[in-house]
């Protein structure tokens, strides 16, 4: 049985529920989809229902909330968020199946490598880049989103 994971999801001042999918034998994090839409929730509620009914095993832990917009910078309308955030929105959206391309090339993989390892200078070096990447990867998931 596959373990679900609560990832709330934040635009601006609204939130949604979503969750990821734990494969255990492949150990890939994956947005909770459903033909091909992914899948968001209005309240606990419904995340609950959906899954009760698929015979899923919600978690308790406390989920982590991941700001869509990183406080405005995506759109170039906010400060730079810090690099943990980035970290945060980046490793929820690179493994998805329709978001993930926005994020992919050897460039953008440099890059992630530098924020893992905390380089210095890091929105100087890949910053613009990396926004622009990002608000590309975001936009493709929304164009996905399906309420339950």
């Amino acid at each position: 049985m596959a373990d679900l994971f609560e990832v709330l999801l934040v635009d601006g001042d609204r939130t949604w529920h979503a969750g990821w999918i734990v494969d255990d034998e492949s150990e890939t994090d994956l947005l909770l989809r459903d033909r091909g839409d992914l899948l968001v929730f209005d309240t606990r509620a419904g995340l609950e229902y959906h899954v009760q009914e698929r015979g899923l095993e919600l978690l308790p832990d406390l989920p982590d909330e991941i700001d869509l917009r990183l406080g405005g910078w995506l759109t170039g309308a906010g400060p730079q968020p810090d690099v943990a955030a980035v970290s945060e929105l980046w490793h929820l959206l690179f493994d998805d199946p329709v978001a993930g391309h926005a994020l992919a090339g050897e460039e953008l993989g440099e890059a992630y490598d530098d924020l893992v390892e905390e380089t210095a200078g890091w929105f100087e070096a890949h910053g613009e880049q990396v926004r622009v990447a990002l608000q590309d990867a975001v936009t493709l998931l929304m164009k996905r989103v399906r309420t339950g």
